[in-house]
């Protein structure tokens, strides 16, 4: 008789509650970790609301106009009652004990955190958000956080931190939905951390944290002067100016070259590749009058162009990231298809111009820029999800990995194994110098593709993979260059793409690239750090 695997002890989870009517995002956040498997509501505890200010006159009515103007769907109120069918509803705080949960979860005020923080063995788990996105919005800060913490007696800890952009300069509401619905993902990745052994935490005293408060008139009458302005400023631009994707590309440390592209058009996400002598830059071909691109190719020397560009993959959908490789004798490319929430796999049957389906490699939520690499003797592919609700794929980036580049791929366990809007979306291939793998990835934090970050890669498993920062590619060798978002390096040709701010009347006469690009070499590699320019990642 085969013995019978086991089934996992389910921790015990109490919730914390005012009322069975919640936002949206939390009853999301309630039936992920229901779908992790590893945890049970075991106890509701219905507590008092508390008195809570809804701010000054102002603020009150910039909140309604935000929500009439920008609609959301996360603070929607929806019944969670039904998620709760086996758990005990007590709203008496001093009969926690009874039940003895393995730790507390809080969606009630956050004044209960530190009155309850003891009343279970591992304390009072709760989201932190302050006032979210009000300061973002007033100073214009590119990036918003948000985190789960714990808090047990006056020991507070991070247990799970992520920066997501600041989508809007006028709207803290649509910031604020994409930043929930990306939190309801927190609980079930700690529960599941918890079962892989856990992860490191940040500790500091409670009593020391910061007091967050709602904004009065005075401050409510800088924010709209402030938007005022900005409206003001961003109708000038309009009128004045456009921005455009370009393309630029050099052979070993010569200058860069730009490939400038028709009025109509923007170049982006430029893959090389060397065959049979010659070089082929493969790129995103978007066309403004059709609201989608293509895939085109051009072929290049040290002097320019030597053909095309070319059209050669089309669909009906959006197509971008090009990403090319050769693999036993044959050619391959993975466009990025995110619309029809597959990464599908196309083969060359004549190289570069007749490029067939070979196979779909994965079925996900809008997965974004699949880019593969193989070391450790496994094929790894990191690409962007989207969780549910929210509204832009640049901040998550999920790891998989598989035997050979056509599959079957597996998920990593710690997915997603990079939260942050600075650096987790791909910019190009990884690359080895000096032994060392380095990742490239996208950071929108101050726009979408404001720069490129480029992280060593310090371990990769199928349980753990973690990188560190070394460089920031950043757009500072043209004043009228906005953004660079992919950075493609081989021995031979490096390949980039930069957004430019054009003038609607005039010629375009773009600087020669230098700055941080300057550093991007082997020259400047050593196994710990790319020297000349550092940053972190928070």
């Amino acid at each position: 008789m085969t013995a019978q695997p086991e089934k996992p002890t389910l921790l015990k989870v109490g919730i914390i509650i005012e009322s069975f009517l919640q936002p949206r995002w939390v009853r999301k956040s309630l039936e992920n970790a229901l779908g992790t498997k590893l945890c049970t509501f075991a106890l509701v505890v219905k507590v008092e609301p508390q008195s809570n200010s809804e701010g000054s006159l102002l603020y009150k009515l910039y909140n309604r106009m935000d929500q009439r103007l920008f609609p959301t769907a996360a603070t929607e109120l929806v019944s969670v009652e039904d998620l709760f069918s086996e758990a005990t509803v007590i709203d008496d705080v001093n009969r926690i004990a009874e039940f003895d949960p393995l730790l507390l979860i809080n969606f009630a005020a956050p004044e209960w955190n530190e009155k309850l923080s003891n009343s279970s063995k591992n304390g009072v788990w709760f989201h932190k958000f302050g006032e979210p996105g009000f300061d973002e919005v007033l100073f214009e800060s590119p990036t918003s956080s948000s985190t789960l913490r714990r808090l047990k007696g006056d020991e507070e800890q991070i247990l799970y931190h992520s920066s997501s952009p600041t989508l809007s300069r006028f709207s803290v509401g649509l910031s604020n939905n994409t930043r929930y619905w990306k939190t309801a993902a927190f609980v079930a990745r700690l529960l599941k951390e918890i079962q892989l052994g856990g992860k490191k935490v940040f500790t500091f005293d409670h009593r020391y944290g910061g007091v967050t408060h709602l904004p009065d008139n005075v401050l409510m009458g800088r924010l709209f002067f402030r938007l005022s302005r900005r409206a003001a400023r961003r109708a000038v631009e309009k009128l004045t100016s456009f921005e455009q994707w370009i393309l630029a590309y050099r052979f070993a440390r010569g200058e860069f070259k730009y490939l400038m592209p028709p009025d109509g058009h923007f170049w982006a996400d430029p893959f090389q590749l060397k065959v049979d002598g010659r070089y082929y830059i493969f790129f995103e071909d978007y066309v403004n009058s059709a609201g989608r691109a293509h895939i085109s190719v051009v072929e290049v020397d040290q002097n320019g162009i030597v053909s095309g560009p070319t059209e050669v993959l089309k669909l009906d959908c959006h197509l971008s990231y090009p990403f090319v490789f050769e693999w036993r004798g044959d050619y391959y490319m993975i466009p990025e298809t995110g619309e029809r929430n597959v990464v599908e796999l196309y083969r060359a049957h004549s190289f570069p111009f007749d490029w067939k389906p070979e196979k779909i490699l994965l079925e996900a939520r809008s997965p974004l820029d699949a880019t593969l690499i193989e070391a450790e003797g496994m094929w790894w592919m990191f690409v962007n999800i989207q969780e549910e609700g929210v509204a832009v794929n640049w901040d998550e980036v999920h790891l998989y990995y598989a035997e050979s580049p056509l599959g079957p791929w597996q998920p990593h366990a710690r997915n997603p194994v990079v939260s942050n809007v600075r650096s987790a979306r791909p910019a190009g291939r990884l690359f080895w110098s000096n032994d060392v793998l380095y990742r490239p990835s996208q950071d929108s934090s101050m726009r979408y593709g404001y720069a490129t970050t480029v992280s060593k890669v310090d371990t990769l498993s199928t349980a753990t993979y973690t990188e560190t920062e070394v460089l920031k590619i950043l757009p500072d060798w043209d004043t009228d260059i906005i953004g660079v978002h992919t950075v493609n390096l081989t021995d031979e040709m490096t390949v980039i793409d930069c957004l430019m701010k054009r003038k609607r009347f005039g010629k375009v006469r773009p600087q020669p690239v230098r700055g941080s690009l300057d550093f991007l070499s082997s020259a400047n590699m050593d196994d710990a750090t790319l020297k000349p320019r550092t940053a972190s990642a928070d």
